[in-house]
């Protein structure tokens, strides 16, 4: 058995999520933004202002990602990502293998956008939830209309250039009440890969899946006949993967970057800097305040010079992790959970399980173990 380690140093920087804007095009019925009608854009200042303190930090790891999410990246102009990238290249390259990726709903895809994306080697990743009844059932815009149709027409784009997509899709009741026809659509498309996020209570959405008899039974049925549609179509599931590697080939236990200060950093657009879970950023809490260290361009800025409050955020935050480790014999393949769940279902960062746990840990690692000791028989 492990010996309990202690609190976690800061960093290594692993990744470093940066919203370009806070405004997004549609209205997901699902989504936990608080504030997705600004338009407010990341002025450049605040990429060279992020650029210059990641490399005075020390903190780098040897390989960071920097990823474009939140709101909807493509309603910034290219123009913006060009500058942006020339900008991190030249004040990190020579200190990390420097990699980007980007999340969009892809309505806003066309044949330049793809174009750009292949030349800037931009890792892309388009939500889509499956066939118009259950993508449509949540991701409409402000009219109430469905957007799949334009979201594959994005896709299109993509596919035309010769450039490779991950798929992300919220799993709801929807999606299991249309097992069959999501999994051909998926199989349809034939991403790289197909990451699966059951609904979660976090931000403005009280997703109550936590709530709802039956869901998680439902969910691991699901999971199983995913992980058959798996080995037979060859597209890889990103949560039953991971889960794989780390049964089989990682060290146990897992390190859990949601609950580690520095591994993931957020830069907001109006350059107000995280940690841990991503989704915390823009939240609000008496006891934490804004959940931020500090403005990344305010003169003295450092990564690892952080208020009363996010200290009162990092030591709270581990109290959970170590309760985790305590308590729940899914640890060793899940390191703690994430924050941003036991903050929205239980009010508490020293909690322990949630929703996500079950679904997103519990319900993943039994159906990889299983999957595991039918191949041993």
């Amino acid at each position: 058995m492990n010996a309990p380690r202690g609190p976690a140093a800061p960093g290594p920087i692993r990744q470093v999520v940066l919203q370009s804007t806070g405004f997004c095009n549609i209205d997901c019925a699902y989504c936990y933004l608080p504030d997705r009608l600004t338009r407010t854009v990341m002025p450049l200042d605040i990429v060279r202002a992020t650029a210059r303190a990641l490399a005075d930090s020390g903190l780098l790891a040897p390989a960071v990602e920097v990823r474009w999410h939140a709101g909807e990246p493509l309603t910034v102009p290219r123009s913006f990502y060009s500058q942006a990238h020339a900008l991190l290249r030249r004040a990190l390259g020579d200190r990390t293998r420097l990699s980007f990726s980007l999340q969009t709903n892809g309505l806003l895809l066309d044949s330049a956008w793809a174009d750009f994306l292949q030349h800037e080697e931009v890792r892309v990743g388009v939500s889509l939830d499956g066939p118009a009844q259950v993508h449509d059932a949540h991701r409409r815009t402000r009219s109430g209309a469905g957007t799949l149709a334009r979201a594959l027409k994005g896709v299109s784009h993509l596919v035309g250039a010769g450039l490779s997509y991950d798929v992300i899709s919220v799993v709801t009741p929807a999606t299991l009440a249309h097992t069959g026809a999501y999994l051909d659509f998926m199989a349809e498309l034939a991403p790289r890969s197909l990451g699966l996020n059951p609904e979660e209570t976090e931000g403005g959405n009280d997703s109550g899946l936590h709530r709802a008899d039956g869901f998680e039974q439902e969910y691991r049925a699901f999971l199983h006949r995913v992980a058959r549609w798996s080995k037979e179509t060859g597209v890889e599931v990103r949560e039953l993967a991971a889960m794989r590697r780390h049964v089989l080939h990682h060290a146990l236990p897992v390190r859990n970057t949601q609950n580690e200060p520095l591994s993931i950093v957020t830069v907001g657009a109006d350059g107000r800097v995280s940690s841990f879970s991503p989704e915390l950023f823009g939240w609000m809490s008496e006891r934490y305040r804004d959940f931020v260290i500090g403005q990344v361009n305010d003169p003295g800025f450092r990564f690892d010079r952080w208020p009363e409050s996010f200290r009162l955020l990092a030591s709270d935050i581990d109290r959970g992790r170590a309760g985790c480790e305590r308590s729940c014999s899914y640890y060793a393949v899940c390191g703690g959970g994430a924050p941003a769940n036991k903050w929205a279902e239980c009010g508490d960062m020293a909690a322990t399980r949630t929703a996500f746990c079950s679904l997103g840990v519990m319900a993943v690692a039994d159906v990889v173990l299983d999957e595991l000791e039918t191949a041993r028989r």
